[in-house]
């Protein structure tokens, strides 16, 4: 069995310098991020925000959304049925 390699090649190589070698390689290189971003998470779980900051932050979640299908051709919105 052949193992899987990820790293790219060509002109690219040297700015992917982060990329693994192996699936295994890239998850180690992960790591210190994934338990950051861990953290995070579970910061933010138990934040308690007022109800206005919570409607604030829906607004700017609806916002974000129609400004990023407004770049999207027809057919490929991410977040509307047109």
């Amino acid at each position: 069995m052949t193992q899987q390699t990820n790293r790219p090649s060509g002109i690219f190589e040297p700015y992917m310098k982060h990329y693994g070698r192996t699936p295994e390689e890239q998850l180690e290189k992960n790591k210190p991020l994934m338990e950051k971003l861990k953290k995070w998470i579970e910061k933010s779980k138990a934040e308690e925000i007022s109800e206005e900051e919570a409607k604030a932050r829906e607004e700017y979640w609806e916002e974000f959304k129609k400004n990023i299908d407004s770049f999207r051709p027809e057919g490929h919105k991410l977040y509307s049925e047109e």
